[in-house]
C-alpha cells in the first residue's frame, strides 16, 4: 500500500458568481485562494482517488469529466470519489444542461462562457494534482481518531447540538510527509449572503494550524448542520475563530493515537434507485412562494430576531426552488444515485451524492457528503411533513431518504465477505 497527495490552486476570477445563496453574486475580491486536494492510494497495483474541491457542490457531468481526464493516470472511475466542501463563498461545480440532472441542476449553473472556462481550468487542475500526487506514491503509517464534533455548529432549524462525530486520520510517509483528513458534517456558512469575497469560509483557516503539508476537510451529513446558531457575526474573523475550534479538536483526537500500519481498503460502487418527488404546478408552487415572502416580510415588519429571519427567508427561497422545480422536473420520475461504501483501516465510510441529513446517517459510518454528484438535499419525510426549506428544495420524494439508508446497511454488510 501506498499513498500520493497534492493541491493545486483553483480560484476563480474576479467576477465569478459565487454559489449557495439565492441571488446573482459575482465575486468582487479574493480572500483566500481555493484549492483541489488530492489523496491517491495504491493498493496491489490498483489506484484510488479522493478529491476534494473547494467548491459548492460538484454535479455529475462535471464529475464525468474529471474522471475522464485522470483515467489515462490509471484511475478508473468506479475508484473515484469527487467531492466539494459546499463553501457558500465559491462559485458551484455545475455543467449547465449535461448530465441526468441537467435540466434540473442547469438552473443553478451560470449561463457564462467565462465560467465554462474556469469549469476547465478545475478539471484541468485536478488532473494535474493527480499527476503529482501520483508520482509521489510512498509507503505509509496511519493513525485515526473518532469524537466529538468541535462546537461550531447545531441543529440548523433548533439549535441543538448534533450527535455527530468528528473523525480524523493522519497518514505519515516514509520520507516524513504528513497529510490530515478530518470529517464531520457542517456548512461552511459563516459568511452571508452579502459577502462578495472568493473563500473557503472556515475551512481556510485550518490546514495551517494542524502541522502537516495538507490539510483535506471532507463534509459529512450536512443537510440539516450549519453555522447558523454558533457564528457571532459573518466575519472572516469569525471564520477564523471557529477553524481554530476544528483544528484544536482534531489535534487533541489524534494526539495519542500510536501509528499504525494500514489494513486492505475495499468497497462497492453502485447506484440506488429513488423515486423523484411530485412536482407542483406551477400555479399552486407560485401561490406558496407568494406566501411565504408575506411571512417573511411580516417578521421583518415585527422586528423579529435574526436567527428567526434566516429560517422565514429559507423557507422563500425553497418555495422559490419548487418553482424551479414545477418548471424543470416534469416527467421525471426515477433517480439514480451513484453511492460508494469503503472500508479503510477498519472504519466504514460511505460516500453519497448531496446533504444527506445527519438525523438519517447510519450509526457509527463516517459520510463523504456531496460525493461523485449532486442531488440536493436528502431528507427524513418529517421534513417534508414540517415543510422545511430542505424539503422544499428536495428533488426526492417523501421517504426516499429512509430508504437510501437501508440499501447504505445493505452494501456496508456485503463489506464482509469481500
Amino acid at each position: 500500500m501506498r499513498i500520493g497527495f497534492a493541491q493545486m490552486e483553483i480560484t476563480p476570477p474576479v467576477g465569478t458568481p459565487l454559489a449557495g445563496y439565492a441571488g446573482h453574486r459575482p465575486c468582487t475580491h479574493i480572500h483566500d485562494p481555493l484549492y483541489c486536494k488530492t489523496l491517491l492510494l495504491e493498493q496491489q497495483g490498483a489506484l484510488y482517488g479522493l478529491l476534494v474541491l473547494d467548491l459548492m457542490c460538484v454535479d455529475e457531468a462535471l464529475h464525468s469529466c474529471i474522471a475522464r481526464a485522470v483515467a489515462p493516470l490509471g484511475i478508473p472511475e468506479e475508484h473515484l470519489v469527487v467531492t466539494a466542501i459546499h463553501s457558500h463563498a465559491a462559485p458551484c461545480g455545475i455543467i449547465a444542461g449535461v448530465g441526468p440532472l441537467g435540466r434540473v441542476n442547469g438552473e443553478g449553473a451560470p449561463d457564462d462562457p467565462a465560467f465554462a472556462d474556469y469549469l476547465q481550468r478545475v478539471v484541468a487542475a485536478v488532473a494535474a494534482s493527480c499527476q503529482q500526487a501520483l508520482a509521489g506514491l510512498e509507503r505509509f503509517q496511519i493513525r485515526q481518531a473518532r469524537g466529538p464534533m468541535p462546537p461550531v455548529a447545531t441543529e440548523r432549524h433548533t439549535g441543538a447540538d448534533p450527535k455527530e462525530e468528528l473523525v480524523a486520520l493522519q497518514l505519515r510517509t516514509e520520507s516524513g510527509r504528513e497529510v490530515v483528513l478530518y470529517n464531520f458534517p457542517c456548512h461552511p456558512t459563516v459568511l452571508s449572503a452579502e459577502n462578495l469575497q472568493v473563500s473557503a469560509d472556515f475551512v481556510a483557516h485550518i490546514q495551517p494550524l494542524l502541522g502537516a503539508e495538507m490539510a483535506i476537510f471532507v463534509n459529512g451529513a450536512a443537510g440539516d448542520i450549519s453555522t447558523r446558531f454558533t457564528r457571532r457575526e459573518a466575519t472572516f474573523t469569525e471564520c477564523r475563530r471557529l477553524g481554530e475550534m476544528v483544528a484544536q479538536q482534531v489535534l487533541a483526537l489524534l494526539r495519542d493515537q500510536p501509528f499504525e500500519d494500514p489494513q486492505p481498503l475495499k468497497g462497492i460502487h453502485t447506484r440506488v434507485r429513488l423515486q423523484a418527488r411530485r412536482v407542483e404546478t406551477e400555479e399552486v408552487a407560485q401561490k406558496n412562494l407568494e406566501q411565504a415572502t408575506a411571512r417573511w416580510q411580516q417578521a421583518q415588519v415585527a422586528g423579529a430576531d435574526a436567527a428567526t429571519l434566516r429560517i422565514l427567508k429559507s423557507y422563500v427561497e425553497g418555495a422559490g426552488v419548487s418553482l424551479e422545480f414545477a418548471r424543470t422536473m416534469a416527467g421525471i420520475q426515477q433517480l439514480h444515485l451513484p453511492v460508494t461504501v469503503f472500508r479503510f483501516c477498519g472504519m466504514d465510510f460511505a460516500c453519497v451524492p448531496g446533504e444527506l441529513f445527519s438525523t438519517l446517517k447510519p450509526e457509527g459510518v463516517a459520510i463523504f457528503g456531496y460525493a461523485n454528484g449532486y442531488y440536493r438535499y436528502i431528507a427524513p419525510g418529517q421534513a417534508y411533513a414540517d415543510g422545511w426549506y430542505e424539503a422544499l428544495a428536495a428533488i426526492l420524494a417523501p421517504g426516499q431518504g429512509e430508504i437510501l439508508v437501508t440499501e447504505l446497511h445493505k452494501l456496508l454488510a456485503q463489506l464482509d465477505n469481500i
